[in-house]
């Protein structure tokens, strides 16, 4: 659990422990059966102890050298407007950092990566009315031989088939701002394959 302020709690807590006596690990341990397994680590604890051992009692981070790194995330929205399917590297490359800040970035914005879902061929409006027409067909066609033993869709044997490709195609995830899904990507006409039938 995190809580608010809570390094600098863990300071103050470990100062106090240091002034009465404990070991840094002992101090560790009992700050962890409080707040929870693993919310601070006796190395930790042990550096903290070693800098008031020395006589520096300031419990406050210590300013870092250099100058704060600066982050544009608008040029990174862009890159991925252009083309959501580019992995956490690539984009790096383009802004010229670290993988890592690329991924601290995107989910900081609030994005995930997803994959989008394959569609044998796009629907057009003829093709959607037409599924709709021959279910509506079938649905008729089951209603009409309600009173009889045999029902139309009663007779319907099912069986299950796949499509096998003879090459594997990449699929890959797209970064997706919250709220939002992934495009479905349409797949080639006419790859080569084999049907695996059940």
């Amino acid at each position: 659990m995190e809580y608010p302020g809570c390094k600098k709690h863990f300071r103050h807590l470990f100062f106090f422990a240091f002034h009465r006596g404990q070991k840094a690990a002992e101090a560790a341990r009992d700050i962890c059966n409080v707040y929870g397994e693993g919310v601070i680590g006796e190395s930790t604890a042990r550096k903290w102890f070693a800098k008031f051992k020395n006589g520096d009692f300031d419990v406050d981070d210590t300013p870092r050298s250099g100058r704060p790194s600066e982050f544009d995330e608008e040029r990174l929205k862009a890159l991925l407007k252009e083309d959501g399917h580019q992995t956490s590297r690539e984009l790096a490359e383009k802004m010229n950092c670290d993988h890592k800040t690329i991924l601290n970035h995107l989910h900081s914005m609030g994005f995930a990566e997803k994959l989008g879902a394959w569609v044998p061929h796009e629907l057009n409006e003829n093709n959607k009315e037409i599924r709709l027409q021959i279910a509506s067909q079938h649905l008729a066609r089951h209603r009409a031989t309600r009173g009889h033993k045999q029902r139309f869709l009663y007779q319907i044997v099912t069986g299950d088939e796949k499509w096998c490709l003879y090459i594997n195609m990449k699929h890959r995830k797209t970064w997706v701002a919250p709220g939002n899904t992934p495009k479905p990507r349409v797949k080639p006409d006419h790859p080569k394959k084999t049907m695996i039938c059940v």
